[in-house]
């Protein structure tokens, strides 16, 4: 490698959950590329690739890497890596200074996955060149839990004897879905005509999905395309006797399809490989909220496995703005090119002003004794794991205190998160003002309305605050929920209006109206700039029209 007089060293590196930014220092001014290779080692195959710098200021060049993404849509694999300065006066290793190699055991991570039976780690080493320069190394390795470490075996996945028979059905029934898909998917012929819209979380077409379903009909385009359908749920890949039949339908009717349009994580698309014809579009049924989902959690416990995720297979994913497609780039792990602003098709008409009256005159016809009432709709996410772990604790409500603020003006509606199944319990004294709609279909359409919303780090406050209404945020485990479960941003910090961590600090707001609206107007303004009620239009001339 030809020795260059310009040094090359990286002077600050820091995290934001699963994004890395290195600052490399330089005086050099001519044309220069970066490239990561591995060291060379016997046992590790040699690799390397050219690596963008996000920007340069002050002589500092600035990567921002997303580590789930580091190579197309991968991670790094296994290996000690370098930072290669290609320039024109010939090439160098980047360096480290002594303040940043000071931090490296900090500066370390270990993602946890698959039940913590796994880990990803990443961490950093500083190997002395000469005198007067540390070269810079970065250590990526897949790992797996040994229990048994002194006679070095390896404990699997699925533990004790009837695990691993359920293991190997399930790898059995992978095997065979993945062969009849791969047959029938070259069998079948691709037209460009066959189109899917798909829920393995809802039972119904809903959300996104039903705005571009209902606008290719309205634009008779539904003559040009063979829509079909397919609702269940199925958040968790579980197969039984009694369940073949349904993955079974499942597996040919994907294997038909030209395009196929997913609302939320499907477990399915884990294992299968689509056909290289077939488009898979994630349209995601939320904005942006603050908790963390998909590989901005990895290391933690439900996170994604690195590798045979859903979320990897995505040809496009839609976005309602510019601003989030870093967002969710972390969130599926995958290019920040596949991501489509344009917009949530399902708040096309969301602001119709002949719409949100029919819907109010409707609704207070439906429920005559809640017309006149000034509505707070408090609707927080669920805290556990997932569906099956989900729960809210209903000792963070004061339900009297709050029936007692309501008098004969405000009205108190519940909504919970669909994951939780038990219903709220709301002593009968208290049900004239305050009220469960759990149960209500579409909380879109409660927002017409609803007078003030009550939230946490739910991402529901996205839509809602189009109607430049106020919101406010009730987080009493906001420090707990932010270091375990993991959030995009801080919630006190970014959240578009009062956040309050304690019940006291939540009625105080109420009694004052203190909501601080004036953030919640910055947020649109920065959010939906661009807005027009038109993004059903735009999803279907760009992805099916190819216009």
């Amino acid at each position: 490698m030809g020795k260059s007089i310009f040094q090359f060293e990286i002077v600050e590196m820091q995290w934001e959950r699963v994004y890395l930014s290195i600052g490399v220092r330089s005086n050099y001014n001519k044309k220069v590329q970066f490239r990561l290779e591995t060291v060379q080692k016997p046992d590790i195959k040699r690799e390397a690739f050219l690596i963008e710098y996000d920007k340069k200021e002050n002589g500092i060049y600035w990567f921002l890497w997303n580590i789930p993404a580091m190579k197309g849509r991968e991670f790094l694999g296994n290996g000690c890596w370098q930072i290669v300065a290609e320039t024109e006066d010939g090439e160098e290793i980047c360096s480290v200074s002594g303040e940043v190699a000071h931090r490296f055991d900090e500066l370390s991570r270990i993602f946890r996955y698959g039940k913590e039976q796994y880990a990803y780690t990443m961490s950093f080493r500083a190997g002395l060149e000469d005198e007067e320069r540390f070269i810079f190394y970065i250590q990526s390795y897949f790992m797996r839990r040994n229990d048994d470490w002194k006679a070095r075996r390896y404990v699997q996945e699925a533990s004790g004897f009837s695990d691993k028979i359920k293991k190997i059905f399930t790898c059995i029934s992978i095997q065979g879905m993945k062969t009849v898909y791969g047959c029938l998917s070259h069998i079948l012929p691709k037209d460009g005509r066959h189109v899917l819209f798909m829920s393995e979380t809802k039972e119904h077409l809903w959300g996104n999905l039903k705005a571009i379903d209902e606008r290719l009909h309205e634009r008779k385009l539904d003559e040009k395309f063979h829509l079909q359908y397919s609702f269940r749920k199925a958040t968790e890949f579980h197969i039984s006797p009694s369940s073949v039949l349904s993955w079974i339908k499942l597996i040919f009717r994907l294997a038909r399809q030209d395009y196929i349009f997913v609302d939320d994580y499907a477990p399915i698309f884990n294992f299968i490989h689509l056909h290289k014809k077939t488009k898979l579009i994630q349209v995601w049924h939320a904005g942006v909220g603050f908790k963390s989902v998909g590989y901005s959690r990895f290391g933690k416990d439900g996170s994604p496995f690195p590798q045979e995720s859903c979320h990897r297979k995505y040809d496009y994913v839609l976005v309602s703005s510019e601003q989030l497609i870093k967002v969710y780039a972390e969130v599926f792990g995958i290019e920040e090119e596949a991501f489509l602003p344009v917009g949530m098709p399902r708040l096309d008409g969301f602001l119709d002003e002949n719409k949100i009256c029919e819907f109010r005159e409707n609704f207070f016809q439906e429920y005559p004794e809640l017309q006149n009432k000034k509505l707070i709709l408090f609707a927080p996410t669920f805290r556990g794991t997932g569906q099956e772990t989900a729960y809210y604790d209903e000792s963070w409500l004061d339900l009297e205190r709050l029936y007692r603020f309501c008098d004969e003006d405000y009205v108190f509606l519940i909504k919970m998160h669909p994951f939780i199944k038990e219903k709220v319990s709301i002593p009968r004294e208290f049900e004239k003002r305050v009220k469960d709609f759990s149960f209500y279909p579409n909380i879109n359409d409660l927002y017409y309305v609803t007078d003030l919303l009550i939230t946490d780090y739910s991402s529901n406050y996205f839509e809602y605050s189009l109607l430049r209404k106020p919101v406010l945020f009730y987080t009493p485990d906001r420090e707990i929920y932010e270091l375990s479960r993991g959030v995009h941003r801080s919630v006190r910090e970014s959240a578009p209006g009062k956040v309050c961590d304690s019940f006291e600090e939540l009625m105080l707001a109420l009694e004052t109206e203190d909501f601080e609206v004036e953030k919640l107007h910055q947020f649109v303004e920065e959010n939906f700039k661009n807005y027009d009620g038109h993004a059903s239009d735009r999803v279907i001339d760009i992805i099916l029209l190819k216009q």
